[in-house]
């Protein structure tokens, strides 16, 4: 049994736990039709509410070319994330998953992030992969 008052849940907001700050959005770029999705144009706006001293990012979609290639062969994450990410927020780690098939740790050369699609499910939503762990430093 969860005590719910051991659960955040983070729509559009922060946290702040051991010295780390916490940012969640349930928003992703519009693939299929699931709630909490939007076209990337309207999501800018969400984007940029996200503060600039974030340490971890958890979004349930993924940022475009990141984690996002889904098995229709289509880059399905969001562009202005990326933008977001990668210009202004520059955070530690960015965790979401979404899109099954991105399943994976990605470190690009270009952003320092850590970007960490954590989906456990397989497109099929076959509980298919590990779960991803890892430690921050303490602060």
């Amino acid at each position: 049994m969860i005590n719910t008052k051991d659960v955040i849940y983070l729509e559009d907001s922060s946290v702040e736990l051991y010295g780390y700050k916490f940012y969640g959005s349930p928003y992703s770029n519009k693939y299929r039709q699931w709630a909490f999705m939007k076209s990337d144009e309207n999501l800018k706006e969400i984007w940029s509410k996200i503060p600039t001293e974030t340490d971890i990012l958890i979004t349930h979609g993924p940022p475009k070319f990141i984690g996002d290639l889904t098995v229709d062969k289509v880059n399905s994450g969001s562009r202005t994330l990326l933008e977001e990410v990668k210009n202004r927020i520059k955070p530690l780690y960015h965790i979401f998953g979404h899109i099954h098939e991105g399943y994976g740790i990605y470190n690009c050369e270009d952003i320092s992030t850590y970007f960490i699609n954590c989906s456990n499910l397989n497109e099929d939503y076959d509980c298919v992969n590990k779960p991803i762990v890892f430690e921050l430093e303490k602060r």
